[in-house]
């Protein structure tokens, strides 16, 4: 057990620009792509991915100075430290419990396809560490680690659903044929998101409002589009960052201003781009995966990739709403009531959030903005209310506490509603393990009963 443990944890401490492409040349030759082929494709995901990561890195070299700025101007001192979802991945991965996790989720993974309770085949492991970020912190407080791993399960099941679920949506508004998302992070919004554009949809005024990508073109004409779009936005922040600070010459502030509104209308081309190489990728294996299949079960069935969300932030809507979402945040924890969190380094990370989100609200930007804005505000207070329990999980894990801070968390994972929620219930046992099986077991059921009907379907 040990060797298979510490096998996997290899591959997947190469990081995810090089375990995907790895998994996806196996699944590839397991479904009889040939191994040039199976090869090319992995390579073209790890390209994409490569590519995706660039322009996220890109954006955070000149964002997090912007940010520092606008922290300074605002004389903001939190005493939560953001440390970012880098950060929180090692902390998730550090425990007995994230290591468990990987075998565990890939068993979870089967046994859901062989059941019918899942359509998509998981393929981005690396990200199991949403799900062992919810058991770790669980384990922080309990030193249970059945009933850790119990709710890393419940976790993952939940978003395999997620996913299962909102695949129509992304392959319509993303543009993500045979890919679902089965990301703990993004999926996590969706139930919030689905309440509240069911509220938007029914508030009178604000249901008449809708502002896509479509739209922005039709309104703004050349402005609208994404080149021009993001020059816009990158001004706006800019200015922000940059005009009100004092020392600097008005020459220096439009320099730095027309620095980040150039590299926001770059990543805005630049993103879909590299999306679409990664798509490439997919093809061959997503295609092989359908026609085996139908071959060998006889059935209509519909076999999704899951992948990072990464695959969705090429979308306009999804880059504009996240970058306009960096200085709302920061106003947000100077202005909230009982706020402690100050994010920082994971704010770039917001484009993780949104690419659900958007398909849930079928890509409209201005519902997009407003229950992203909603979500920051929870965030923020499930971060200062998770601190002291990520602390202690970072201690056990032996991660270095920066330097200054005495707590910390993340505005990813860190201040996200699953992982609180889990905590909320971990208090008591068998409360725990009672509501994951009354959450899981329906939830199951009607997943394969929607399975079954899109098959059926798909047969008349």
């Amino acid at each position: 057990m040990h060797v298979i443990i510490d096998s996997i944890m290899y591959i997947v401490n190469l990081g995810p620009t090089v375990m995907i492409p790895i998994v996806m040349l196996i699944f590839g030759l397991c479904v009889r792509v040939p191994f040039t082929k199976a090869l090319r494709g992995g390579l073209m995901v790890g390209i994409g991915f490569i590519g995706l990561n660039a322009t996220v890195a890109i954006l955070t070299n000149v964002m997090n100075p912007a940010i520092k700025n606008m922290i300074d101007v605002l004389h903001l001192d939190l005493r939560v430290i953001d440390v970012g979802w880098p950060s929180a991945s090692a902390i998730a991965y550090g425990t007995a419990v994230g290591v468990s996790m990987i075998p565990l989720g890939i068993f979870i993974n089967i046994l859901m396809l062989m059941s019918k309770t899942t359509q998509t085949i998981d393929v981005d492991i690396w990200d199991f560490w949403h799900f062992a970020f919810s058991g770790s912190l669980a384990y922080a407080l309990t030193q249970d680690i059945v009933l850790s791993l119990f709710l890393a399960s419940v976790n993952m099941i939940v978003i395999m659903v997620i996913a299962d679920r909102t695949a129509p949506l992304s392959e319509k508004y993303l543009a993500l044929p045979g890919i679902s998302i089965p990301h703990g992070y993004a999926g996590s919004f969706v139930p919030i998101a689905i309440a509240l554009n069911w509220i938007l949809e029914r508030t009178p005024g604000i249901r008449k409002i809708h502002l896509n990508a479509e739209d922005f073109n039709k309104k703004f004409g050349d402005w609208g589009e994404p080149t021009l779009l993001g020059f816009v936005i990158g001004l706006v922040i800019g200015g922000l960052a940059y005009l009100p600070v004092p020392g600097l010459s008005l020459t220096d502030k439009i320099g730095k201003m027309l620095l980040v509104a150039v590299t926001i209308s770059a990543v805005m081309v630049i993103t879909p781009k590299m999306a679409a190489l990664l798509l490439q990728g997919v093809v061959p294996v997503s295609g092989a995966i359908q026609k085996l299949t139908q071959m060998k079960f006889a059935t209509n069935r519909k076999i999704y990739i899951g992948l990072d969300t990464a695959v969705g932030i090429g979308n306009p809507v999804v880059l504009a709403c996240a970058t306009l979402m960096i200085p709302v945040a920061i106003i947000f924890s100077f202005i909230l009531p009982g706020n402690q969190f100050l994010p920082t380094i994971g704010l770039v990370g917001f484009v993780f959030m949104f690419p659900l989100i958007v398909s849930v609200v079928h890509g409209d930007f201005f519902r997009s903005f407003i229950i992203g804005a909603i979500n920051v505000i929870i965030g923020l207070w499930i971060g200062t209310a998770l601190a002291p329990l990520i602390t202690s999980a970072a201690r056990a894990a032996k991660f270095p506490i920066p330097k200054g801070s005495s707590l910390i968390s993340s505005i990813d994972y860190g201040s996200n509603p699953f992982p609180w929620f889990f905590i909320q219930i971990a208090h008591n046992k068998w409360i725990a393990y009672l509501v994951g099986l009354a959450i899981i077991i329906p939830l199951l059921l009607w997943n394969r009963k929607k399975i079954i009907e899109e098959e059926n379907q798909v047969k008349q």
